[in-house]
């Protein structure tokens, strides 16, 4: 099976934590810098928001020194603003960071001998209450990057911090306190409860009062508690927050590894959009999140027309993305905790019901899937293939970088399928089904031909009891088939296989 794709898939939706994990990596070489900044620089804005991410919160001066050369490979220089905010408003950084910083200012044409750099001598390294109170100075960026931070601390130092937001006296300390509300430990919303009951503001006192409006029953007594402590200080909750309706939602079909993309936005305010990014896992849950507190509708067809030319996004309807998130939230259950940006754009499932549900393909009303015959899934099995709704259906391990390996070197395609599939697909073969089940409802929501979404219901069900052996089944022999083939390309380019433990950075 040949096919003109280029695999740019790995690369633009999983592959920027691998890149970002090979940085930090010890003894890389020039050329490998050189050969992940080309990859940086294919993945696009995708790729540069979590790399200046981690510059806004690393303290090594080698690793510094090592983002910032990658951030010369995107193409805009959009970033330079961001390296130099950093260089300015980072107190935390010791002398080597703050010393790499400068260096790769220098290098890109900045004048760091002049004001604003040249000021007095940095202060010495910051306390835990001076880094709170840095954070909330640097805004939305720099509070996300604390909150990342604050979800790793040890138990006992994430309870010094609420304290000190509490006791921080700027009304912004409710931003943060806000989003340690949808933790997943209660230890943590109890106290932060606690804390915005001493936040002497009316933003704190709003806070709660939305909160009581969508928290589990069990926080309700608590937050009224806070809320009516404010009271006795004469704090004023607000007017009720008033609920716009959301303005577009997106998703991508699952590809090939159940790995798929959402979006998100709705009105925050009269012209202007709250926006949620996620990337989510069929069984995984929610593995990355980033948005924007407020951006204008021009601002935001910017963006997703920046995201679809790395995502094959959809628009659907908002009630099925809420549905989607709900089932990234049920199968995020074994997670300490969520990607910091989640907690931080929370507010925008505001008035909803978030709780964790698995998702329930609505199939109900098709026509009942027949069996399918040998012939008739050949034909169903080549047709979903160059449906473009399924371009992402590859494998994208190791493993199959192996058997392409075998594959291109001449060997026995009936015997490399044969393993294949017995290996890689046997061990998921329900998860592949319930994938198509999923895709088929997808397509159900974008309006496909009811034939057509039938006809991959019928192929996934033609998986359960198949008395094929798993590399003569059409569709499982089309999918291995697809997998190395886009691997084998991959190979004749020169690109490294995938480093997928690298998810667990």
């Amino acid at each position: 099976m040949q096919t003109n794709r280029i695999d740019n898939s790995f690369k633009e939706r999983r592959d920027i934590l691998d890149l970002l994990g090979k940085l930090r990596g010890e003894g890389i070489s020039i050329h490998e810098m050189e050969k992940i900044g080309q990859k940086f620089q294919e993945a696009g804005r995708r790729a540069l928001r979590p790399l200046v991410r981690e510059l806004w919160r690393e303290n090594s001066g080698e690793l510094i020194t090592k983002y910032a050369y990658i951030l010369d490979f995107f193409e805009t220089e959009d970033w330079l603003d961001q390296l130099i905010q950093i260089a300015l408003k980072r107190k935390d950084l010791g002398a080597d960071g703050k010393a790499a910083l400068m260096v790769a200012l220098e290098g890109y044409g900045v004048d760091v001998h002049s004001p604003p750099f040249k000021q007095e001598p940095p202060a010495p390294r910051s306390t835990l209450g001076e880094t709170v109170q840095g954070a909330i100075r640097l805004g939305e960026e720099g509070m996300v990057t604390f909150l990342d931070d604050f979800l790793s601390y040890p138990q006992e130092v994430q309870q010094i911090v609420i304290r000190e937001l509490s006791q921080s006296g700027d009304a912004a300390s409710s931003r943060l306190l806000t989003a340690m509300l949808w933790h997943e430990d209660s230890t943590i919303v109890l106290s932060a409860l606690q804390a915005l009951g001493r936040v002497r503001d009316p933003q704190a006192a709003g806070v709660l009062q939305d909160f009581i409006a969508d928290c589990a029953q069990e926080y309700v007594e608590p937050a009224q508690k806070s809320l009516r402590r404010l009271g006795f200080l004469g704090v004023k909750a607000p007017a009720p927050r008033q609920l716009f309706p959301f303005h577009a939602a997106y998703a991508t079909a699952p590809d090939g590894d159940g790995y798929r993309s959402l979006l998100l936005s709705r009105q925050s305010s009269e012209g202007r959009l709250c926006v949620l990014y996620l990337q989510v896992h069929e069984r995984r849950g929610v593995l990355a999140a980033w948005g924007s507190p407020e951006l204008s509708f021009e601002e935001f067809r910017s963006e997703v027309d920046g995201f679809r030319m790395q995502d094959d996004l959809h628009e659907v309807p908002p009630a099925y993305l809420l549905a989607l998130v709900r089932d990234a939230l049920y199968w995020s259950r074994e997670l300490c905790y969520l990607p910091a940006d989640f907690y931080m754009r929370r507010g925008i499932f505001a008035g909803e019901d978030m709780t964790p549900a698995p998702l329930a393909p609505t199939l109900t009303s098709l026509p009942q899937h027949r069996t399918l015959s040998f012939e008739e899934g050949e034909q169903a099995a080549r047709a979903l293939f160059k449906n473009p709704l399924f371009h992402g259906w590859f494998m994208a391990s190791q493993r199959v970088y192996d058997f392409a390996e075998e594959y291109r070197a001449g060997a026995d395609v009936e015997q490399v399928l044969q393993m294949f599939c017995e290996e890689l697909l046997a061990p998921e073969l329900e998860l592949v089904r319930e994938r198509l089940l999923v895709s088929a409802d997808l397509m159900r929501v974008l309006g496909t031909s009811s034939f057509e979404v039938t006809s991959v219901v019928s192929l996934a069900e033609s998986l359960v009891d198949n008395p094929l052996p798993l590399h003569h089944h059409p569709f499982l022999r089309c999918f291995a088939l697809e997998s190395m083939e886009i691997a084998k390309e991959s190979l004749e380019r020169g690109d490294e296989p995938p480093l997928r433990a690298a998810e667990e950075f």
